[in-house]
């Protein structure tokens, strides 16, 4: 497609609502490199003076990102997550039009230790169920989550942790446990090598680190999580109503 020259609007604003455009309909998709500067003036008919113009533009506002070295990609939409929200990773995800997925990565029964028996108001030595799992939104890997639930109040959780992705709806359906509320934390973290191979992203990059503590309806903790997002996949929000 060729620009038009006649045209009030000058060149590299024609190209940057072409490239929009072509982002909307799905011709270049999130986290897709665009092609070369020249075979994008060989394709409009432009310079490169003109190409580069609007590439700066559309990064200036937030549409594409630049990798120094490497190119430049079609930004993706970040998830936003409340950052107290009580919800479910599975319900949140559908909520928002996606679909969630998990992958349990290991599963150990382990004894508190001295920090996880003051988080769960135990003694040292009682039995927690830790599980180590990959969540998904729509099949891309989102967060990397180590969990703790108490066998006290959790009898045999172990064996219908596979029953569902949903633990949130396994406490329900199996235990009648709601969860009414949570405190979380919030800090930045670097990938690892082992983090920079599940997310597929370079090695030090950012993470927004959670750790989050959530009580049921006797207000007992029963459900203890240390999750690690890519922090360029993430927003969290913060809704205050005073009083």
């Amino acid at each position: 497609m060729k620009l038009n020259n006649s045209s009030q609007n000058p060149l590299y604003i024609q190209l940057k609502q072409i490239i929009k455009e072509d982002i909307l309909r799905g011709k270049y998709k999130p986290g897709q490199q665009l092609p070369a500067e020249s075979e994008l003036c060989k394709t409009y008919g432009v310079s490169r003076i003109t190409t580069r113009r609007a590439i700066t533009d559309l990064v200036d506002e937030g549409i594409l990102f630049s990798h120094q070295g490497k190119g430049t990609f079609v930004k993706q939409a970040k998830e936003k997550r409340e950052l107290i929200s009580v919800g479910s990773f599975s319900d949140l995800t559908l909520n928002s039009g996606k679909k969630p997925g998990s992958q349990i990565l290991s599963s150990s029964i382990i004894q508190a230790d001295e920090t996880l028996a003051e988080k769960f108001k135990l003694f040292e030595g009682e039995s927690l169920l830790k599980l180590h799992r990959l969540l998904f939104i729509d099949d891309e890997p989102f967060i990397i989550e180590t969990s703790y639930y108490p066998l006290q109040f959790l009898p045999n959780i172990e064996k219908h942790i596979w029953e569902s992705p949903s633990t949130y709806s396994i406490l329900k359906n199996r235990y009648n446990i709601e969860i009414k509320r949570s405190s979380r934390t919030l800090e930045i973290n670097f990938a690892s090598d082992y983090e920079a191979n599940i997310f597929h992203c370079d090695l030090g990059s950012p993470l927004f680190a959670t750790e989050k503590l959530s009580y049921d309806q006797e207000d007992r903790p029963i459900h203890l999580s240390y999750s690690l997002y890519m922090s360029n996949k993430v927003i969290f929000t913060i809704d205050s109503t005073e009083k």
